[in-house]
């Protein structure tokens, strides 16, 4: 398919859009932020709602371009449920945030937790 069609068919891209960020393990907050677009513009792709086929194609291009994917990819993009993912990507922290002691060692006890579920299931 060539990417000028792809505006025709903004559910199915949508949809597939949403599968290729969950898979690379992206947030959409990360994710908007990795494609230089902002969240709600990201949201009215994913939903299907932006109607200027100029402005689809712009940010279309920013996100195919950080995903490595051609149109064609992007339109027979199959979901392989068997992977895991084994990293998320977020950038919700604020810049030069230092942990306190405290919540260090709560973050060190969570991921002992983890550790031990990983364990039983």
């Amino acid at each position: 398919m060539k990417f000028d069609e792809l505006f025709e068919h903004r559910n199915l891209v949508a949809s597939k859009l949403k599968d290729c960020i969950r898979d690379a393990g992206y947030t959409k907050v990360a994710f908007a932020s990795k494609a230089d677009i902002s969240r709600p513009t990201l949201d009215k792709i994913l939903n299907g709602g932006i109607d200027s086929k100029t402005t689809f194609n712009r940010h279309l291009q920013k996100i195919l371009a950080v995903l490595n994917l051609t149109a064609d990819d992007l339109v027979f993009y199959s979901t392989d449920y068997q992977q895991s993912v084994t990293a998320v990507y977020s950038k919700n922290a604020p810049e030069n945030h230092n942990m306190s002691d405290k919540a260090k060692k709560q973050v060190e006890l969570l991921f002992d937790v983890i550790d031990l579920c990983t364990i039983y299931y």
